[in-house]
């Protein structure tokens, strides 16, 4: 019974998965930033190690954009690195001025970043950490991972519909018999 319990979990778990990374490309398309997520909230992935130990290469981030709110020092924001939106940076807030501006840094890094970062260019607060989500979801972005795992589910469902063949006639006869003797 065990088992049947694990090969359950383990199917919905790799459903839910697959249709979560559809969700998210599709988001991706449809949001005019171009980033995966749905009203104000943005799930992202972090490629570097600058917000070591609290945030981690291969994590994911769940982003929320302020609303009424100002970030303060502390925080957590995603900001754009440039005005041309072509990388996203994940940091701690240190300083913000009257003006809005930030002045961010990495947990892991031993000074602050050069410069202001203008508040325009903020995408928002994190407010939720994935663990390894960003390592999964780029795996299965490669082809070959892709049909491995497609293979191994389809296998799985085959198999786990075979029903077990009865005994022999000749095994069940002997049992009969050694019972009646």
């Amino acid at each position: 019974m065990g088992i049947l319990v694990v090969k359950r979990v383990g199917t919905v778990l790799l459903v839910l998965f697959i249709l979560l990374n559809l969700f998210l490309y599709a988001s991706s398309r449809w949001n005019s930033d171009g980033m995966p997520g749905i009203g104000g909230w943005r799930v992202l992935s972090v490629l570097t190690g600058s917000m070591a130990p609290a945030i981690n290469t291969g994590d994911m981030v769940i982003v929320t954009r302020y609303s009424n709110d100002v970030p303060r020092a502390g925080d957590v924001v995603t900001y754009w690195r440039d005005d041309q939106f072509h990388s996203l940076i994940t940091h701690r807030v240190m300083q913000r001025l009257e003006n809005g501006y930030l002045q961010t840094k990495g947990d892991a890094n031993l000074e602050t970043d050069g410069g202001w970062t203008d508040p325009n260019r903020l995408v928002g607060k994190v407010v939720f950490t994935i663990p390894f989500a960003a390592y999964v979801q780029q795996l299965i972005k490669e082809p070959l991972s892709m049909l491995v795992i497609f293979t191994g589910f389809f296998v799985y469902i085959i198999y786990s519909q075979r029903r077990p063949k009865n005994r022999p006639d000749s095994m069940q006869t002997d049992t009969i018999e050694g019972e009646l003797s």
